[in-house]
Formats: structure tokens, sequence, C-alpha cells
């Protein structure tokens, strides 16, 4: 699809990558404070985050330690910096914060802080106290032409040549700003000291598929030296020039060297930067010339097949492909249908549609409001959850990192809407909970964001910004409603952030499980389903994730899996933890798999992107040794691989991971071997929902509105490519011939129009 508005994969890349040269990694290990300590830490943090000035001042005068870290070594001055808490930031410097340092998960400073979020009167105090890292405020203000941070900014002479040359060039045409740059001095640090253990993690393969040439990255001894690669004819990569020494520079994991130019002129200067997260390497970043240019890790790279058969070869499949034979109607009952699968066989999952001409589009229907929350489906019945607000519309998709929530305090209605599944002629709408919500949301997120479930008797559906577990009839009936308390999940490494809950519940039995891996107070827990009241309490130590739990029999006892920093099983029965397995990366989202026996889990953020096939039925901890792939309970595994937002698909013997910016990946389910890489529609793009199967084909459906339609099997083939032309973040639900498809403003039924 080439509409007008859409935004090239290229542009895409572009931001994601300014979200990665935020900055590069260090793993330095986790800081140690004593009992006493790390909560006086934790309280003057917590001020400072609340902005409460008078909090700040007792605690240091009752001696909390200024620098006390939390578990990712931010500090108070972070926060305090970060919301621009001037005075607070004054108190923390005079009582020896350290405006140095660096946390240890995305390598940021008080000062990158208060850029980032935009506090003007925080950089400024910051640049006058001698702060380092002035080179990012040099080129902003330059830029803007903001004299007074640019001439605090020169006046702190914390940048290097790079930064100066940098906002000297942005500033061009304003003479104010040129003549404060005129006779600034860099006063860059020192080289860092490297040692050889910490540059092994940095050699490599790093390969940029769309340029056919990359980076062959090795150390010798306590050195690290690149070699220019180039595609050939043939396919094979030969070198295309000489090894080149990286000489360590001031920051961590960023070099220098002096590289020559394909047209043999004279050597230029060149900086390679080892950027990632959470100690990850997820790029080599090659500036020179003005430039930057990204490589992927070896084994990051995609496929080499062609994202789309070429025009002469055959179809995939036959031209105006039919939708599979439609077999008895299932009921697609919860977040993903059908054991939380994603399998809708033999329901006649429609293969072509196009909304602006109509193709394929049994009917359209309203819903109030925002709502990311995916529909569910049974008998003659689809279901859709929502929450609406006169003012509450900001909404952004897209390849980005911001953090800050979506300042919204006005009156929402919570609704849950049924449709007629053929005609999409409204059955009726419960207002499930008016107010204003308990919890902010992410731009990317609404305040109805967990998926209703059924058992065909009965709707359960979880409010977490309204703190309610309710359950309805099929009519839309109250049954009963249960206060479980505010679901406030968020950022993990600032809970003063919050992005919305989103895990939805799932029926066991005569129960119903809900995942509140929440800031504070996180627990897995089972209600009663005839009455609301509690089974079972599980606390969990986690900071918030976004996964839906898995119940299954595969080994015995019905057990709950879930996803978290830290994966577990849980005996369903009583709630107790039978086993747990790490590491897992921040942000869990992706739900557990079952499939030919293995129970597969994955997740996608720093720092590891892992995905593991555990063999059901043991108990203790399962955790890989150092340097192991596989045991008897893990059948296989990979450190890297994993994706962020879309669920893991299994079907058929093949696992399918697609990365949220559109790069799908195959693997064989029995070994883990990788069976191919490629983008979606040849230019990937921002997903939120996750994959469907149905009938030997794949759904990938994007949050611009498009799905792409691609055969199952061992080679990436496509089949179609369709869309609403709307913002579309749920996942599909397939049953009796009709696709429900839910963008966040409106509900289409998709079908052939011709089913009985």
């Amino acid at each position: 699809m080439n509409r007008p508005g859409r935004r090239p994969a290229a542009q895409l890349f572009a931001v994601a990558l300014l979200v990665l040269l935020f900055g590069a990694p260090v793993g330095a290990a986790a800081l140690q404070t004593s009992g006493a300590d790390a909560d006086a830490g934790e309280r003057l943090r917590r001020a400072a985050q609340d902005g409460d000035r008078d909090a700040v001042a007792d605690l240091l005068a009752a001696g909390a330690p200024v620098d006390a870290p939390n578990r990712y070594g931010a500090t108070a001055l972070f926060f305090a910096a970060d919301r621009g808490e001037v005075e607070i930031v004054e108190l923390l410097l005079a009582a020896g914060a350290d405006p140095d340092r660096e946390d240890r998960f995305y390598r940021m400073t008080a000062l990158s802080r208060a850029q980032a979020s935009d506090r003007r009167e925080v950089v400024l105090l910051l640049l006058r106290r001698g702060a380092a890292g002035a080179g990012g405020a040099l080129r902003r203000a330059a830029g803007q032409g903001d004299l007074e941070v640019l001439a605090a900014a020169v006046e702190n002479g914390r940048f290097d040549d790079e930064a100066l040359r940098d906002a000297r060039e942005a500033a061009a045409g304003n003479e104010p700003a040129l003549r404060l740059l005129e006779d600034a001095t860099a006063l860059p640090a020192p080289p860092a000291e490297v040692a050889a253990a910490d540059l092994e993690p940095l050699a490599g393969s790093y390969w940029r598929e769309a340029a056919g040439e990359g980076y062959e990255v090795t150390r010798r001894g306590a050195a690290l030296f690149a070699q220019r690669r180039e595609a050939s004819g043939d396919g094979e990569r030969r070198a295309a020039g000489p090894s080149i020494l990286l000489t360590p520079g001031a920051a961590a994991r960023t070099f220098t060297a002096s590289l020559g130019t394909r047209a043999g002129e004279a050597p230029e200067a060149a900086r390679f930067v080892f950027a990632g997260r959470g100690g990850m390497v997820e790029r080599l970043v090659v500036e020179r010339g003005g430039e930057a240019v990204a490589y992927d890790p070896e084994g990051e790279a995609e496929s080499r097949e062609p994202a789309r058969p070429a025009e002469d070869a055959a179809p995939a499949e036959p031209a105006g492909a039919d939708p599979a034979p439609l077999g008895r109607p299932s009921p697609w009952p919860q977040f993903r249908g059908p054991d939380g699968s994603g399998v809708a066989d033999g329901q006649g999952a429609p293969v072509r549609w196009d909304a602006p001409s109509g193709q394929g589009i049994l009917w359209e229907a309203p819903l109030p409001g925002l709502g990311v929350s995916s529909p569910i489906i049974w008998g003659d019945r689809v279901f859709a959850l929502s929450a609406a607000s006169a003012a509450d519309r900001e909404f952004r998709i897209g390849l980005y990192g911001d953090v800050a929530p979506v300042d919204d305090a006005s009156e929402h209605d919570y609704t849950l809407s049924a449709f007629d599944l053929r005609s999409g002629e409204p059955a009726w709408t419960t207002l499930l909970h008016r107010g204003v919500p308990l919890t902010r949301r992410h731009t990317k997120s609404s305040q109805a964001n967990a998926t209703p479930v059924t058992d065909g008797e009965r709707i359960v559906t979880v409010l977490g910004s309204a703190g309610l577990l309710l359950c309805h009839d099929l009519d839309g009936r109250l049954l009963w409603e249960r206060e479980i308390g505010a679901l406030n999940s968020g950022w993990f490494y600032d809970p003063g952030y919050s992005w919305g809950h989103s895990s939805s519940p799932v029926i066991h039995e005569d129960t119903v499980i809900v995942l509140a891996d929440i800031h504070g107070d996180a627990f897995l827990g089972a209600f009663a389903l005839d009455d609301g009241g509690p089974v079972w309490r599980e606390s969990r130590n986690e900071v918030s994730t976004f996964s839906t739990p898995l119940v299954h029999r595969a080994a015995g006892p019905a057990e709950v899996v879930v996803n978290g920093t830290t994966i577990a099983g849980y005996d369903a029965a009583s709630g107790k933890e039978r086993w747990r397995l790490g590491p897992n990366s921040e942000i869990p989202i992706g739900v557990p798999l079952l499939g030919d026996g293995l129970l597969y889990v994955q997740a996608g953020y720093p720092p590891i992107r892992p995905i593991y096939a555990i063999r059901p039925g043991n108990e203790g901890d399962l955790s890989l040794a150092p340097g192991e792939s596989s045991s008897e309970a893990v059948a296989w595994s990979h450190a890297r691989g994993g994706v962020y937002i879309p669920s893991p698909l299994f079907y058929r013997g093949i696992l399918y991971l697609n990365a949220n910016n559109g790069r799908l990946a195959a693997y064989s389910a029995e070994t883990g071997e990788r069976l191919y890489r490629a983008r979606l529609g040849g230019v990937g793009g921002s997903y939120a929902a996750s994959p469907i199967a149905a009938d030997g084909r794949l759904y990938f459906t994007s949050e611009e509105g498009d799905t792409f339609v691609v055969r199952a099997g061992r080679e990436y083939a496509p089949v179609a490519e369709n869309t609403v032309d709307r913002i579309v973040m749920a996942t599909p639900a397939v049953s009796a011939g009709v696709m429900a498809l839910r963008a966040i403003d409106r509900l289409y039924g998709i079908g052939s129009g011709d089913r009985p």
C-alpha cells in the first residue's frame, strides 16, 4: 500500500535509530546498599518524583544517601531533573549529588533526562554547575537559537569537537549564535580505559542488508579492529578495505577511527558507536561526514529472500483466492482466541478486503472513544470494550520511545457493546463504569486495554484504570462487580509514568485469572466466576509487565504460565509457584504459547531478548547455566531474537515472531533453527496487533490498518495486502466466516459476503 501519508520504512527506521542513539549501555554490576540506606534512598527518590521539597530537605538532613540508586542506577537527581524541580535539584547538588552519574540501563545523566523532558531551567542550572555531556544542549540550543542555553553550554565546555561542529552547522544564519560559538573550545573527557573483557561483547559482524555492506569487528588482545565488507555479485561478502584500529573515545562503547573514502580520497574521521540499552549491543552506528548509518548485529539482519515474488514469478496463490471452506463455527472467547493460540482453522477467514472501496467489508460499526482491546466472538455476537470522554482523544502510532503519559483527568464512560456477527447491527451497549480514571495511559494505549473473556454464559471484563473486575451475562446484564484496586502499570524505570494495565483475564474452570504486574503491589489472582470472590492471590516481585497468562494441562494438573522479567509457572488451583526461568527482558508483553508439547515464551526489550522452548512438568529454578542454550527443562533457547509488542504465533510446527517494526522471523518450533527473516510487505512499518493463523495462512495487521496475508511454511510467501485505512492496535477475531477487526474507534466485519 502506498497511500498518501504513509511513512516509508526508512523514515520509521530513522525514528527508531534516534531512540537507540539515546545512549550506549554499560555493563556495570548493580550497586549494593544496606537495607536502611536503601529504604532512605527509596524515600528520597519518591520525594523527588513527587516534587516534595520539604520531604527531600528532611530526608537529606536525616542522612539519606543522596546518590542512592534504584535497580537501574538512577538517583533522586535524575527524577528531580526529569520533572523540572529546580529547587529540589539545587538541594540535591548542595548535598553532594553527582551530576555526572549515569544510569546503567539507558546510560543517561540528569542533564540528558532534563533535555529529553524539555526542562530548560534545569538544563541551565546543570550546565552552570559544570555537568558533563553538554554536547546535546549545545546542538539543540544552536538549532533553536536559544542564546541563554547556548552561552551556558559554551561556558560549560564539556563537549567534543564533533558537537561543536554540529552546533555551528545548526546555527547557520544566526549571527548572535555563531558569535557565541566562534571562540568556543571543547573540553572533552579523557579517553576511556577499556578492558579486553569489555571489548569481547562488541566483536562480531554488523550488516546493513538494504545497502549490502557492513563491518566485521574483531578483538585482538586489548584492541578492537573493524573491517568494511561488501556483498559481491554471487551473494558472498568480501573485504572492502583494510582492518582499522578503533580508538576508545570519551564515552563508553564509543570509538574513533580514520576511514578512507570509497573514492580513494584522503581519510576522514569517523566515530563507531555500539549503541543499545541494558548492556545490549542493538546497533553499530558509524558516524562520518555528518551522517550516521546503523548496522544490525549479525543474526539480526533480514533474510535475503525477496519481500514479495518477482512480477514474472508465479503468484503464491491464485489471483482472487477464496477463503478456505467453512467448518463448524468455533467461538473466539478471549484475547487471541481459543487457549490464546491465535489460530482459527476452519472458520473461513477472508483473504482479501479493502475498506475504502468496500471490498470484503460486510459491515462497520462506530465505537465510542478509544480502545485497543481486541474483540471476542461467541455464537452470533461479537463484543467490544471502549472508554470514551469528551477530551481524551490523543493517540500516536509509529516507532518512538516517548515515555510521557497522556495527562487527561476527564470523566470517562467505560462501555461494553454487542453486535450481530453477520450484519453488524447493535444488540446492546451497557455502561460498565463512569468516572475519572485512577491511572493515566500511554499515547499508544487507551483506558480500555484488556480484552474481555467469555465462557458462553458470562463475560468478564477488567477495567484496570477504574480498579474494577466485572461480570455480565451475554445480554449485558450485570451479574457482579468487585473492586480490585487501580492497576497502575507503566515505565519500569520510573513508576511516575503510567502507561495503562493491559493484561487480559482468562477463564479456568470456575475461576477467572487476573495478572496485575503493577507498580508496588504486583499479583496473580484467581476470582470465583459465580460471584467474583477471591480464590487465591500470589504476590509477585515484578516491575510492570503487560502479558496475558496461559493456562494449560500439558503435563498433569493445570498450570498458569506468566511472562515476566522472570518467567514462571503457577499451580492453577492454589496459585503456588511451581517453577521459574530467567533471565528475561524488561517490559514483557508477548503471551506464552503451547504447541506440540512445548511452552514458548519470549520477550523483546533489553537487557536480553530471549526465546525459550520449555518442556512442561518441571519444578524449581529452570534457568540455564552460563553458556548453555538447552537443558532437561529447556528444549532450546536463543539469547536474541525475541520481539517486543506483538505476541508470537505457533502454527503447524513453526514459531513466527513479528517485531513491532514489521520484521518477521520463522523458527522450527522443534529445534529453534531460524528458517527465514523478511520485512512484511517489503516495507516494515509499526505493529502492535498480534498475528493470527487460519487455514494455512498468516495474518499480520499494522498500526496503519494494513493486513499482510502470508502463506504459512518454511519460506516467506506473500499472498495478499489489505487495508481498513484506519489505526488498528487490536488483534483480529475470526469465527463463522467473519473476521472482526477492531480499529481504535470502530469495528469491522470482514468476509466473503456469501456465507449462510
